[in-house]
C-alpha cells in the first residue's frame, strides 16, 4: 500500500473525467431525442473535452455516444472547410479585382461586396467565439478572438453600425471579465504545487512529470530541475529566495540553487511519499510531511534531521511553520490539525472539527490558522485553538489554503476547479477565479499581493491579476435583503429586508451606526418584511415600505419614528421622494400609487392605471413627472400636478420591477423580469434602446449622479455597469444569490447592493475602468493584458505572435 497516495490523486483526476463523460452521455441522449439536429451537437471547449475522451477511452463509450461525438467532429470539420472556402473566395475576389481592368469594373464591384460580406461574417464569428470563450472561462482565448474581431473591423470599410457596436461591446465585456494574465505551459502532467519567489521575479512549479520548472515572471521558462524519480508533490522558495526545496513521491526532499538550478543536497529519511514542505521564517530549517504518517524538521545547512513527529493514524498532508517559527502546524488525513512546539516537540493543541481529511494548513502573518479539508470547508482558528469560523468554501474537496502577505486575504483551491479569495477578517468571499478545467492543487500570492499564481491538474500554471472593486461586505441582517439606499450626504447607508429591521451603516468604514428594530422588539417598527427605502433629498427623513401595508417615516439623525402612513390595502413595494422633499410617492400591490404630503403626513391623491401589482415608482429630477412600473409589464408616466397619465410605454414581456430617471430628465431606465433593461425617451415615451446581458430577471436599475453610468441588479447574482449608449462596461460578481437593489453614492464613487444572500456590499468604482473608450484604445488595453501570454505561451502561433498586437502596443 505504499502507493496509496498516488492512487488517491489518480482517483481525483478520473473523477473529473467521469463527470465530463456523464455530461457527454446526457448531451448524446438529448441529440437523439431531438432527431439528431445539428443544433444539439457540441462545439468549442466541450467538443475538445469530448474529443479527448473519445481518443483515450473509446472502449468505455456506448455506440450511441461514439456516434454522437463523431457527428460533432464531422460538423466541426465541415465548418472549418466552409470557413476556408469563404476565405479562398474572398482572396480570389481580391486577386480578380486587381487583375481585371476597367472592362471588368462591374464584376470587380460585385467581388468587393462579396469580400466585405465575408469580412463581416468573420467579425461576427469572432465576436461569437469571444463570448463563448468568456462564458466557458477561457479568458485569454476570448481576448485574442476579440482583438482579431477589432482589427478586422478596422480594416473593413463601411461596416454596419450594429456590427461596430457589437464588436466594441464584446471587447469591453471581455476586458472587464479577464483576470487571467498568463498561462505557463511546459509540464507534461498535472502541476501539483507552485510558489512565487520573495522578490516576485520568479515562479517555480512542481509536477507529476517528476520535474520542477523555474519561470520568469513573464512566463519565460528559465530552467528545469531534474533529479527526482517520481512525482514532485510540493515546491517552495526559501525566505531569502536563494534556494528551492522540492518534495517528492520518491521519498526525498531536494534543495536546489535558484541561480543555476544546481542540486545542493538530498534529504532522506521518510519511508513513503513526501507530500508537503514548509520553510521556517529564518530559512534555517525545513519541515516535511509524508505518507509514512510522520512529519520531520531538518537543518538546511547540512541536511541533519532535527526532529520527527509521529503517532499519526493517516498521512501527513501538510505542514506549516508559525511566523515566529515556534509552532509547527501539521494537517493530517486523520481529520486533525495538531500544533506542536518546535523547541521540544510538545503537542500544544489538537484542532478538531473537520469531518474528513485535512489537506492543507497555513499560518497568516499575525498567527491566525487556516485549514482546508476534503469535507469542502475551510476553517479559521486562533493560535490558541479557538475556532473563529467555518466556511462552506467549495463544491468539492478543498486542496489548499494560503494567506496573502498582508494577511487580509485567504486563497483556497479545490477539486471543483475554482480558486476563491476570502476576507480573512470576516470569512466573506471576495472573488472567484475561473479558468482551470479540473482540480486546482495550489495557489501562491506575489509579494505585493496583486498577482496570484495557481497550479492545476490541467497541466497549466496560471497567473491572475487581482481585480476586485469590493470595498466592504455588510452583515447583520437575518435573512434576505430587499433594499439599499444612500443618504444625500453619502455618510449613511440604509439596508432592509426579511427580518423587519432597518440598519444604518457608516459608509466610511462599513460599521453599523444604528438598527431601527422591527415590531417584535419595538412597537414603532414594521411587523413584516421591509421592501423599500428612500431618503428625502434634504436628508431629514428616511421612509420605509413594508409587507405589513404601512409606510413609516423616521428621523434620520436619531432614528426616531415620526409617523406611520396608512392607506394601502396590500404590501407597499417602492418609495420615492420629490426633489423638494415635500411629496412621497408609494407603489403597492393594491395596484395603486399614492402621493403623500410629508409636512402634513396626509394623503394627497391616489393614481390608478395599472392592472396588476405596482412594483416601482420614481420622481423625475425636476419633480414634474412620476414614473411607475408594474407586474402588468407596463411603464407609466404621470404628470404630478394633476395626476394625469401622460404615456403608457409597452415593450417589456414580463413584470417591470424598477425604474430610474437620468439626472438630466431625458431618459428613463426600466428593469424587468424579462431579463432586459430598456431606455425610454421621457419627452415622448418612445423606446430608445434595450440592454441585454443578464441571464435572469433584472430587479433594480439606477443612474449614476453624472448620468453616464447605469447599474443593474439581477436574479443571476450579478451587478452590471453600462454606459448610456448601452455598452456593458463591467460585471461585479460577488453575491451568491439574487441581487434586489443597487444605489449609487451621491459622489458616484461607490455603489451599494443588497441581495437575497443576506448581505449588502459596497463597491468602489474606478473612473478609468468605466470610461467609454473607442476601438483603438480598447485594442491597446487588450494587447497590454495579452503581452506576456503572446510573448511566452508555446501554443501561440508565430503568425499570431508576430502580427496580432505588434502595431497596437503604445
Amino acid at each position: 500500500m505504499r502507493h496509496w497516495s498516488t492512487l488517491r490523486w489518480w482517483l481525483e483526476e478520473n473523477r473529473d473525467r467521469l463527470r465530463k463523460q456523464r455530461q457527454i452521455e446526457q448531451a448524446s441522449q438529448l441529440w437523439l431525442q431531438r432527431s439528431q439536429q445539428a443544433d444539439f451537437l457540441l462545439q468549442g471547449v466541450r467538443l475538445a473535452e469530448a474529443e479527448d475522451i473519445y481518443i483515450k477511452y473509446t472502449d468505455e463509450l456506448s455506440a450511441d455516444v461514439q456516434r454522437f461525438i463523431e457527428a460533432c467532429l464531422v460538423q466541426r470539420k465541415q465548418q472549418q472547410l466552409q470557413e476556408k472556402t469563404r476565405l479562398k473566395q474572398a482572396q480570389r475576389a481580391v486577386v480578380a479585382l486587381s487583375v481585371l481592368g476597367l472592362a471588368a469594373v462591374c464584376f470587380g464591384s460585385l467581388a468587393y461586396w462579396k469580400s466585405q460580406a465575408a469580412q463581416l461574417r468573420e467579425i461576427e464569428a469572432l465576436n461569437a467565439s469571444s463570448q463563448a470563450n468568456l462564458l466557458s472561462h477561457q479568458q485569454l482565448e476570448a481576448l485574442i478572438a476579440s482583438v482579431k474581431a477589432g482589427k478586422q473591423l478596422k480594416n473593413t470599410f463601411g461596416a454596419p453600425a450594429e456590427v461596430q457596436t457589437q464588436t466594441l461591446n464584446v471587447l469591453q465585456q471581455v476586458i472587464s471579465g479577464t483576470q487571467e494574465r498568463n498561462r505557463l505551459e511546459g509540464h507534461s502532467a498535472e502541476v501539483s504545487s507552485v510558489s512565487f519567489s520573495p522578490d516576485g521575479k520568479t515562479i517555480v512549479s512542481a509536477s507529476n512529470d517528476k520535474t520542477a520548472i523555474v519561470w520568469g515572471r513573464d512566463g519565460t521558462k528559465l530552467r528545469t530541475l531534474i533529479g527526482h524519480t517520481d512525482i514532485v508533490r510540493s515546491v517552495s522558495f526559501s525566505p531569502d529566495g536563494q534556494t528551492i526545496a522540492t518534495a517528492s513521491f520518491d521519498r526525498t526532499v531536494k534543495l536546489w540553487r535558484t541561480s543555476d538550478g544546481g542540486l545542493i543536497r538530498t534529504l532522506k529519511g521518510h519511508t513513503a511519499e513526501v507530500l508537503s514542505l514548509s520553510w521556517s521564517g529564518n530559512g534555517k530549517t525545513i519541515a516535511t510531511g509524508s505518507a509514512d504518517r510522520t512529519a520531520k524538521i531538518w537543518q538546511v545547512s547540512d541536511g541533519h534531521l532535527l526532529r520527527t513527529f509521529s503517532g499519526y493514524k493517516d498521512f501527513v498532508n501538510s505542514v506549516s511553520f508559525s511566523p515566529d517559527g515556534e509552532i509547527l502546524a501539521i494537517a493530517s488525513a486523520d481529520k486533525t490539525v495538531k500544533l506542536w512546539r518546535v523547541s521540544d516537540g510538545f503537542l500544544q493543541k489538537t484542532l478538531l472539527g473537520h469531518s474528513a481529511g485535512v489537506s492543507s494548513v497555513a499560518f497568516s502573518p499575525d498567527g491566525q490558522i487556516a485549514s482546508a479539508s476534503e469535507d469542502k470547508t475551510v476553517r479559521l482558528w486562533r493560535r490558541d485553538g479557538t475556532l473563529l469560523r467555518s466556511i462552506a468554501a467549495h463544491n468539492a474537496g478543498v486542496l489548499s489554503v494560503n494567506f496573502s502577505h498582508d494577511g487580509q486575504t485567504l486563497a483556497s483551491t479545490s477539486a471543483d476547479s475554482t480558486i476563491k479569495l476570502w476576507s480573512s477578517k470576516d470569512g466573506f468571499l471576495r472573488q472567484t477565479l475561473l479558468g482551470h478545467s479540473i482540480a486546482v492543487y495550489s495557489a501562491s500570492f506575489s509579494p505585493d499581493d496583486q498577482t496570484l499564481v495557481s497550479a492545476g491538474a490541467d497541466k497549466t500554471v496560471r497567473l491572475w491579476q487581482r481585480d476586485n472593486p469590493l470595498f466592504k461586505t455588510l452583515t447583520g441582517h437575518q435573512g434576505k435583503l430587499y433594499s439599499v439606499s444612500f443618504s444625500p450626504d453619502g455618510q449613511t447607508l440604509a439596508t432592509a429586508g426579511l427580518d423587519t429591521t432597518i440598519e444604518l451603516w457608516r459608509t466610511s468604514d462599513g460599521t453599523l451606526r444604528q438598527t431601527l428594530e422591527g415590531h417584535s422588539t419595538s412597537i414603532y417598527g414594521h411587523s413584516d418584511e421591509v421592501y423599500g427605502l428612500a431618503f428625502s433629498p434634504d436628508g431629514e427623513t428616511l421612509a420605509s415600505a413594508s409587507l405589513d401595508h404601512y409606510i413609516k417615516l423616521w428621523r434620520t439623525r436619531d432614528g426616531y419614528m415620526i409617523k406611520t402612513l396608512q392607506g394601502h390595502r396590500r404590501n407597499v413595494n417602492s418609495l420615492s421622494f420629490s426633489p423638494n422633499s415635500q411629496i412621497l410617492a408609494s407603489a403597492s400591490a393594491d395596484m395603486t400609487i399614492k402621493l403623500w404630503n410629508i409636512q402634513k403626513k396626509a394623503l394627497i391623491k391616489t393614481l390608478q392605471g395599472h392592472t396588476a401589482e405596482v412594483l416601482g415608482v420614481s420622481f423625475s429630477p425636476d419633480g414634474q413627472v412620476l414614473a411607475s412600473a408594474g407586474r402588468d409589464n407596463k411603464v407609466l408616466l404621470w404628470r404630478v400636478k394633476d395626476g394625469k397619465l401622460l404615456y403608457n410605454m409597452p415593450g417589456h414581456t414580463n413584470a417591470v420591477n424598477a425604474i430610474s430617471f437620468s439626472p438630466d430628465d431625458q431618459v428613463l431606465a426600466s428593469a424587468s423580469a424579462d431579463k432586459t433593461i430598456k431606455l425610454w425617451q421621457v419627452s415622448n415615451g418612445t423606446l430608445l434602446q434595450t440592454l441585454t446581458g443578464h441571464t435572469d430577471g433584472v430587479y433594480s436599475v439606477s443612474f449614476s449622479p453624472d448620468g453616464k453610468i447605469i447599474a443593474s441588479a439581477s436574479g443571476d447574482g450579478s451587478i452590471k455597469l453600462w454606459n448610456r449608449d448601452g455598452r456593458e462596461l463591467k460585471t461585479l460578481p460577488g453575491h451568491t444569490d439574487a441581487v434586489l437593489s443597487v444605489s449609487f453614492s451621491p459622489d458616484g464613487k461607490f455603489l451599494a447592493s443588497a441581495s437575497f444572500d443576506g448581505t449588502a456590499k459596497l463597491w468602489r468604482l474606478l473612473s478609468t475602468e468605466l470610461q467609454t473608450q473607442d476601438l483603438d484604445n480598447l485594442l491597446i488595453r487588450s494587447c497590454h493584458l495579452l503581452k506576456d501570454y503572446l510573448k511566452t505561451n508555446p501554443k501561440i502561433s508565430d503568425q499570431e505572435r508576430g502580427w496580432l498586437c505588434s502595431d497596437l502596443r503604445s
